[in-house]
Order: structure tokens, then sequence, then C-alpha cells
């Protein structure tokens, strides 16, 4: 995996540096677009810190550069004494009527709130705007929560979970996609949730505890959650024909929708699956509907070995894969809303996420620094273009969030201090200001090198030195 990431470390920089920049460059425009709006003289824009490799002065005389180290930026407000928009007490003492009306530092309490939250907001609007974009360009993709398996021996068979419920809550909260319903289970291993479900023709609750459950990505890290064994409903509709298969010889085509294996009903992909697995091989009468007209194919199903997939289990194939939903294009108004939607539920994972963390419930491998996000970057984009705009939407609203953290030294201690401000009636003395700081930078370097040795550990990287000296 390291040597991976180092042959193809270009492929993993550059979109890492553009989607970084991309992101950084929203945040920082929006304290500039409304450090503007009120009248705030506005001396530097970076994106980076360090040396400056290019910059250039416009018109306000604001410097517009681009510095060596890319991990961030800042705007640097007249009446400031540094990046950090901590006030400059001798500088502002000596400044002229004209100059206190364009210093940050002499604005009003509300004005400079709105100031400082503007980064942050701008993150959340970009992350809707391009997510509502794809919506309305490419479709959403939206599974209905229903139960199409239920996985024998698993939590949702113990809770009484069938094939064909509907959820319509878990724990109050309405479900309306199937993504909900996984979001939820995924974040609470071992702990009860009372789901209420659609069965025929009555509602019912049931109490389910997920199981908690490891599994490793293509890193090679592991990450734990909770897992009821509990599959959705798929049509079954054929995506995908494996040539020499069972399902090629028969004659099976893209399209094709399942209907019946001998005499009984296929209701979804998953039942397709379960009723292949029982015959072992045996001749099966399958009826197909292809372009309105039923037809009758005949296929016996191949045992199959896949250790690694698997577990070495044994499994009956036909050659088919099932058929991907196909995305709706929304309206712009519709988009938008959808849009704001995920991006509410994408933070509120996030935050629970974190949560569980900080109560020792799940441990700290998944807090990844600016190693795992550059070689995610790659990743992404080695799928496509798609999945790195989404990606950079996460990334977005993951900044967005950190920020707001009250944590001296970000938007959000900021913030704080303007609380403290609204109460006393007066700003923090420079003193307290000045050991907040403090305390909020060594906070942000201990948390980026724990993350960064994260990183290293799981991207193999010492294991990699120490095999170069074995």
């Amino acid at each position: 995996m390291v040597l991976d990431f180092i042959t193809g470390l270009g492929g993993y920089i550059l979109p890492f540096l553009v989607v970084l920049t991309i992101l950084v460059f929203v945040h920082e425009m929006g304290h500039y677009l409304v450090a503007r709006w009120n009248g705030v003289r506005v001396e530097v824009f970076s994106i980076g810190f360090g040396p400056e490799i290019r910059g250039w002065n416009d018109r306000l005389g604001t410097r517009w550069k681009i510095c060596w180290i890319p991990f961030g930026g800042y705007v640097k407000f007249f009446g400031d004494s540094n990046s950090a928009s901590r006030p400059d007490s001798a500088a502002l003492e000596g400044l002229t009527p004209a100059e206190r009306s364009v210093s940050f530092q002499h604005k009003r309490l509300g004005q400079r709130t709105a100031i400082v939250a503007a980064g942050p907001i701008a993150n959340f609007v970009y992350a809707i705007v391009v997510l509502a974009a794809m919506y309305m360009a490419f479709g959403q993709r939206v599974t209905p929560p229903e139960i199409g398996r239920v996985v024998d021996g698993g939590a949702g068979q113990t809770a009484g979970f069938q094939a064909g419920d509907i959820v319509l809550a878990i724990d109050g909260d309405s479900v309306f996609r199937f993504e909900q319903f996984e979001q939820a289970v995924f974040l609470n291993p071992e702990t009860a949730l009372t789901f209420r479900v659609r069965r025929g023709e009555r509602e019912i609750n049931l109490i389910a505890t997920p199981r908690l459950a490891e599994k490793a990505d293509r890193q090679g890290i592991t990450h734990k959650f909770g897992d009821l064994g509990v599959w959705p409903a798929n049509p079954a509709i054929v995506g995908k024909v494996f040539e020499e298969s069972p399902a090629a010889e028969a004659g099976f085509k893209i399209g094709d929708r399942i209907l019946k294996i001998d005499s009984q009903a296929v209701d979804n992909f998953e039942r397709l699956q379960d009723m292949v697995a029982a015959s072992m091989g045996r001749r099966l009468v399958i009826t197909v509907l292809r372009d309105g007209v039923e037809l009758r194919l005949y296929a016996a199903a191949r045992r199959d070995v896949a250790s690694r997939e698997t577990g070495g289990a044994e499994r009956w194939l036909i050659g088919i894969l099932r058929a991907q939903r196909p995305p709706v294009r929304l309206s712009p108004g519709n988009a938008v809303a959808q849009a704001m939607v995920t991006c509410y539920d994408m933070l509120v994972q996030t935050l629970e996420y974190v949560g569980q963390m900080i109560l020792g419930r799940r441990g700290t491998e998944d807090l990844g620094g600016p190693l795992r996000i550059a070689h995610a970057s790659g990743q992404a984009a080695q799928i496509g273009i798609e999945q790195l705009i989404l990606l950079s939407i996460l990334l977005s609203l993951n900044l967005g969030m950190i920020n707001l953290f009250p944590i001296p030294i970000l938007d959000g201690g900021h913030l704080l201090f303007y609380g403290v401000e609204a109460v006393l009636r007066r700003p923090l003395t420079e003193r307290m200001q000045e050991f907040a700081f403090r305390i909020g930078l060594a906070l942000v370097l201990s948390l980026t090198v724990f993350a960064t040795w994260n990183d290293l550990v799981n991207l193999g990287v010492f294991k990699f030195i120490a095999g170069l000296f074995s």
C-alpha cells in the first residue's frame, strides 16, 4: 500500500491540492466578502502559509497571494496583529477616525460575529450548492427503506425483522431512505434501537441491538461499526451478465426483469440470490420480462468458492449482477431541499462519530490527517470526477464544522470570545486572549500530530521503513 502511494504520488497529491485549494478559497472568501460588505479593509487574502509563491495587489489594496505551505489559508484585516485576527493594541490606539471606520476591531460585535461566522457558513453553502447541482445534472440515487433480506443468525433476525418490512422510524426519527437506516445502525453498535416498521397492513415496533462488526477497507484500516444483518430490497433486474456464465449460456440480457424461479415469485434481487443458492446446481426454470414479453430461460447455478469475500464459504451463482437503481434528476427547488437534508445528515453522522470517540465508545484509528485525505483524494480521482466532487462536499462540511469548534485560534474560538463579550459587555483582556490562543494552538498542533501519526501507522509507513532494513 505504501509503495503504491509513493509510486503514484502525483495521482494523489494533485487531486488533494486541487480540492484543498478550492475549499480554503471558499472558506476565506466567505470571510472576505462579509468583511467588505461591512466596510472592513482587507490587507491580505492568502491561500497557504509561509513564503509567498505568487501574489498581486488589487485596486482596494488587498494583497492576494499563494504560499508554499498549502494546509490552510487566512484573511488579515486592517487592525489585526496577525493572521489569527488578534488585536494590535498599540497600533489601534493611534488610529485616526477614518482608519477606525475600516478597522475590524472597531466594528460592532454583531458585524465581527458575522464576519467570523461567514467562513464556515461559506463551506456549508458550497456543499449544498454543489450537491444540488449534482442532483440536477446527474440525479439522486435513493433506496427505499424496505428490507429485502434478513441474514440467518443476525441481530436483525433475532429482533424479528422480515423480508418486506418497511422501516418508518428509528427511535422516533422518521426514515425515508434505506441510507438513513444504514447510518443509524452503523453508528450504534451494541446499542438498543427501537424501529417502527410496516408489515403488510399493520405497523409494529421492533427493538434491535446492532452487533459490533469489524471490516478492513481498501487501505487495510480496520473499522468498527454496527451491523444488523439486513439488506435493502432491490428489483430483480439484470444489470450485468458475465461471459461464459450459466446466465450467458441461458440467454439472459441486461434489463431482464426476473419474475419467477420455477413456480415461485421473485419480488427482489435478494430473494433471487437465496433461491439460486438453495438450488445447489439444480436446473432452474426462470421467467423473465423482456420488452413487455415473458420468456422462460433455463439455467443451473455453478458452485463458487471466494475465500477472500466470503471467508471460504461455498456459493452457487448463475453469473449476473443486479441493475443499479437509476438516479432521478431533481428540479432546482427539490434539489436544494434534498441537498440540505443530505448535508445535515452527513454533519450529524460526523458529530456522532466524534462524540463516540470523545466518550471512548469508538477508537481513534479513524481519525485521519493530511496524508489520509491525500490518499482518499487520489482514490476518488481514480474512480471519477463525480466521486472527487462528492469527497470535496464531505471535506467542505467537515472544514466548516471543525472551524466552529470553540477552540481559540479557530473561528469557533473567536465566536466564543464574542459570546463572552456580549455577556460581560466588554471584550476579554488582551492577556486572557493571549493565554487562550496559546492553549488553542497547542490543542490544534497536538491533534494534527496525532492525526498524522495515525496516517503513518494506518498507511503502513513504519512497517515499510522497517522492511527496508530487515
